[in-house]
């Protein structure tokens, strides 16, 4: 038997008078309570999606990473005092509070080195080949041998002397300014590529024609310059600057080749430029051996030379005698200062001009002597005079003495004394190196 609960109006006692009780029903009583209960449960699930729903907005960065908040089409500027990057819209690495979707978008570009390869500029390759990386590419095994080059479909660089060549490029690159990238460029590597692919290929057409073929596939170097990708590198970091991109080239890699059908004929040219270049660095080095065995170590000849040619252009020009006298005197220093033949040479002159300065002063001195005794003996000086000359005439080895007989017919034979030739040039020999000469 069910009962049923009775319910009282206000002015109703159970002693009677009043509205009669209101029946209520136990089912739709037991209903009404579990709907409450349900609706507390909602409210609940409610209230906790909505929290779990703000606190979607925090966003973590993470190491090697830029993070970014854009907020209604604008990029939000880090307020975080304790970051380095406070006042930048770039956030830096942890946990970063923020607005949830779609009120707030959460970028985040990472700071790794990306390396995209560039084709345009080489025949079709296997898609194994593309694969590789570029250094394990060895072109010259599957160089394309034709004899036309098909536009369009056969890839090559024009250079600056009107020869052709193939190339495989690699540009590698990073995002260093996440908010420049995100703003002129897009959110990812993805959006960057294609207008990378065209800024490459307009900097290597522009650096490789303004140079020689053997530049471009380096059978010749520039010393000055040194390798042409520097170039390449240098004209594509200056346009994306220009336009603001964020981005910054790493670095430029070629591989370049010359085109099958003539690349024997650059092979040759090459090798004979290799044997001229080794060729000339043997006669170099020769002439550098002999001239420091002729005058001693490479700075000092080097400087010795220098001077001896500026001597000699200062006489072309019709330079004034101070200016000769001068160089002249640095000239002399220099060679007092040089070693090796020089040297010894000048010491051999040295020597040989004091010999002759003293044999000289003697004979000035004899002089002398004969004249103040010919003053005051003249017959005596004179027989004295006839006699030293006829004992050098009869004892020098170069003179041959003949003892004439009292005959009526004298026959005198004029072949000399081959013996004493040959003893003559033999003490000649001797004296001419002798040992400290």
């Amino acid at each position: 038997m069910l009962r049923h609960h009775r319910f009282y109006d206000q002015d109703e006692t159970p002693g009677g008078g009043g509205a009669p009780p209101i029946e209520v029903d136990p089912a739709q009583e037991s209903l009404s309570q579990a709907l409450r209960a349900g609706f507390n449960v909602l409210r609940l699930i409610m209230v906790v999606l909505l929290v779990a729903y703000f606190l979607s907005g925090w966003f973590q960065v993470n190491p090697g990473e830029q993070g970014l908040i854009v907020r209604f089409g604008k990029l939000r500027i880090n307020n975080d005092k304790s970051s380095p990057l406070v006042g930048t819209p770039i956030f830096g690495e942890g946990w970063h509070a923020s607005l949830p979707d779609p009120f707030d978008e959460k970028i985040r570009i990472s700071g790794q080195n990306y390396k995209p390869k560039i084709y345009t500029f080489c025949f079709p390759l296997e898609p194994e080949d593309q694969r590789k990386e570029l250094s394990n590419i060895n072109l010259s095994e599957i160089v394309l041998f034709t004899d036309k080059l098909k536009p369009g479909v056969h890839g090559a660089m024009l250079s600056g002397d009107r020869n052709l060549s193939h190339g495989l490029w690699a540009i590698e690159y990073r995002i260093e300014d996440a908010a420049r990238f995100v703003e002129n460029v897009g959110d990812g590597p993805e959006d960057f590529e294609k207008l990378l692919r065209r800024l490459a290929e307009n900097s290597i057409v522009r650096t490789v024609a303004g140079m020689p073929v053997e530049r471009v596939t380096r059978t010749q170097t520039d010393e000055v310059w040194g390798d042409f990708t520097l170039e390449v590198k240098r004209r594509l970091s200056a346009e994306l600057a220009r336009l603001e991109t964020g981005v910054t080239v790493v670095n430029v890699e070629a591989k370049t080749i010359e085109p099958g059908k003539v690349r024997q004929s650059f092979l040759a040219v090459s090798d004979a430029k290799s044997q001229r270049k080794e060729k000339e660095s043997k006669a170099e080095q020769e002439a550098n051996r002999i001239l420091s065995k002729a005058a001693g170590p490479r700075q000092k000849y080097e400087a010795m030379l220098a001077t001896i040619d500026a001597y000699g252009a200062a006489q072309a020009t019709g330079a004034d005698e101070a200016r000769l006298e001068g160089l002249r005197l640095k000239i002399d220093s220099q060679l007092e200062q040089a070693e090796g033949e020089v040297a010894i040479r000048l010491r051999q002159a040295q020597s040989r001009a004091n010999e002759i300065r003293e044999r000289v002063q003697q004979e000035y001195r004899l002089f002398v002597d004969y004249r103040d005794t010919y003053r005051q003996y003249p017959e005596l000086t004179v027989v004295r005079l006839w006699v030293r000359m006829r004992d050098a005439i009869l004892a020098s080895e170069k003179n041959e003495v003949f003892f004439v007989p009292e005959a009526g017919e004298i026959e005198i034979i004029t072949n000399r004394d081959l013996q004493r030739q040959i003893e003559a040039d033999l003490k000649r020999y001797q004296e001419r190196y002798k040992p400290g000469t």
